[in-house]
């Protein structure tokens, strides 16, 4: 095992702003029982197609999920909060916080058998923040990244602008894992899924993506775990992903034995599965950002935030998530999911008034009705426009867009929910031409506020600010939660963006959704990520 260097003051400073966050760091499979087993395939089902499989480029929870069995990491977040050298053996930090020096571990090679070296460190992290790779989250957390020296082939010194307190949280994650430099210069883009996918992880890509699914099968190279973790290769022979759209197939598939494990467990089906013999649930409380709707802020009538404002009073949130989801998932309270570090202290009682909300439109005009009862000013009804992709939204996402339109009727607001396919809905994004949208989005460190939030944060800059805000002083409590390194003075900081983006109502945060796999009990060892929506896989066996 690898011995970690002694840590320099600004290290252990580091270290412990995670200590007790869990959201960090992965959990295991309680049922895991031994001996473990070497063979056989693992079948999972799936409920949406990957749009891209280049984790340094796609902002979708599921790639990083898949994609950690194939690509490894610097370090690896702990539960306790701390972190344990995986492809680093050994790090220090500048006293100033801005200088990382990360000591490689010896001997690991890439899937197509070229060494991992310092040289690839630097490759994979330029690339990252290069304007034509189009990273969409990747880019966001690498943060502050100016350049990386190659001091050796085993010394890479990544240098940053300024202190960026979740930098080793970042470079534990799968969007900063490691691709092959060879396979930059590829002629297949490294988001079609494929061989092209060269990493160091325990899987390796096998065989073209198609719209039905993908494999991967074992490295048998693999020997180089995060430190504390067994040797060797991963058990399972390989893995087999089958995209099952409909959440009824993914659980007649499961119940049938046809596949091993499925992922977005639908709220309905979960009283039914924890009866069935031989089959379990997990749920994890979700870290990032709830579901939320954002109010673009650039558009009226939300330039306003009196009409944001009246939206939020006159839709009763608490009640249509309990009793859409029956208990099961939790109305959101804060522009944070409270699993996220310091994500508790921004919860606030929401406030439910119709009235009200319907006094707020009478005084920005809209008092006068149509025909259909919806409200109007100057003759123009007030109508507002909620766009999603039909290819990756949620089923349950829609049925509660539709609660929402039916409230908002009430009110006289007429909402419109327009599905935007066929490629075009990130343009549509893009261009800013709608009133809402609503998305969620996963992250361990509060700093997921600056990516959704924060001014430089557009869509068009590969950030995720759905209500295009540009508010300077949100941006400077931003940049100063990033900088700080004291816990207790970062969680102020926290609370207060909390508080502003709340009363500015920049969002209307609706539920946190549990991350809901279910699995054959025959499946032992899966391992759970707080972040990840699937089980990582390399020490998953299958008992005969």
């Amino acid at each position: 095992m690898s011995r970690r260097r002694r840590p320099s003051r600004v290290t252990a400073a580091v270290a412990v702003l995670w200590v007790g966050l869990s959201a960090c760091a992965p959990v295991e499979d309680r049922v895991s029982e031994g001996p473990p087993r070497y063979g056989g395939s693992l079948t999972i089902g799936i409920g949406a197609a990957i749009d891209c499989f280049d984790p340094q480029v796609s902002p979708s929870d599921e790639t990083p999920a898949i994609m950690r069995n194939v690509y490894d990491s610097l370090v690896r977040a702990e539960p306790d909060g701390s972190f344990t050298p995986w492809l680093a053996s050994s790090w220090s930090i500048s006293p100033d916080g801005t200088t990382y020096t990360f000591r490689l571990r010896a001997g690991v090679r890439f899937h197509d058998g070229t060494p991992f070296d310092a040289q690839a460190v630097k490759q994979n992290f330029d690339r990252i923040v290069a304007s034509q790779t189009a990273s969409q989250y990747a880019r966001t957390l690498i943060g502050p990244y100016r350049f990386t020296d190659v001091i050796g082939p085993d010394v890479a010194v990544v240098h940053l602008t300024e202190p960026y307190s979740p930098f080793l949280q970042a470079v534990s994650t799968a969007n900063l894992g490691f691709h092959s430099p060879a396979s930059f210069a590829g002629r297949d883009s490294l988001c079609a899924g494929g061989p092209q996918q060269v990493g160091t992880g325990p899987f390796v890509f096998a065989g073209r993506a198609t719209a039905e699914g993908f494999r991967l099968a074992r490295n048998p190279a693999y020997d180089w775990a995060p430190a504390g973790k067994r040797r060797g290769p991963a058990y399972l022979d390989s893995v087999e992903y089958r995209v099952l759209p409909e959440s009824s197939v993914r659980l007649g598939s499961l119940i049938s034995t046809d596949v091993d494990v499925i992922d977005q467990v639908a709220t309905t089906d979960i009283d039914t599965l924890e009866t069935i013999r031989g089959v379990a649930v997990h749920r994890a409380e979700p870290t990032g950002v709830p579901y939320t709707y954002f109010f673009n802020t650039t558009r009226a009538p939300f330039t306003d935030v009196r009409a944001r404002t009246a939206v939020e009073q006159a839709v009763d949130l608490n009640t249509l998530t309990n009793s859409i989801f029956q208990g099961k998932y939790r109305p959101a309270q804060s522009p944070l999911n409270a699993a996220t570090a310091h994500g508790a202290n921004g919860l606030r009682t929401r406030s439910y008034d119709p009235d009200g909300a319907g006094r707020i439109l009478d005084q920005l005009g809209y008092g006068g009705r149509d025909g259909e009862g919806y409200r109007t000013k100057n003759g123009d009804r007030l109508s507002l426009s909620l766009i999603y992709d039909p290819t990756y939204q949620r089923p349950e996402r829609v049925v509660f867009d539709t609660a929402l339109q039916d409230a908002l009727r009430k009110l006289g607001v007429h909402l419109e929910l327009i599905a935007i396919g066929n490629g075009s809905y990130i343009q549509v994004r893009n261009a800013g031409e709608y009133d809402l949208v609503g998305f969620g989005w996963s992250g361990d460190d509060p700093d997921i506020l600056r990516t959704i939030y924060g001014s430089g944060q557009q869509f068009t800059d590969g950030g995720a600010n759905g209500a295009r805000v540009r508010d300077p002083a949100l941006d400077a409590l931003l940049r100063d939660g990033l900088r700080t390194i004291d816990p207790v003075e970062r969680a102020q900081i926290y609370a207060r963006a909390q508080d502003r983006i709340s009363e500015a109502a920049y969002g209307m945060p609706a539920y946190a959704a549990p991350v809901v796999t279910a699995y054959r009990t025959r499946v032992r060892g899966l391992g759970y990520w707080s972040d990840s929506v699937l089980p990582v896989l390399y020490d998953t066996w299958i008992q005969s």
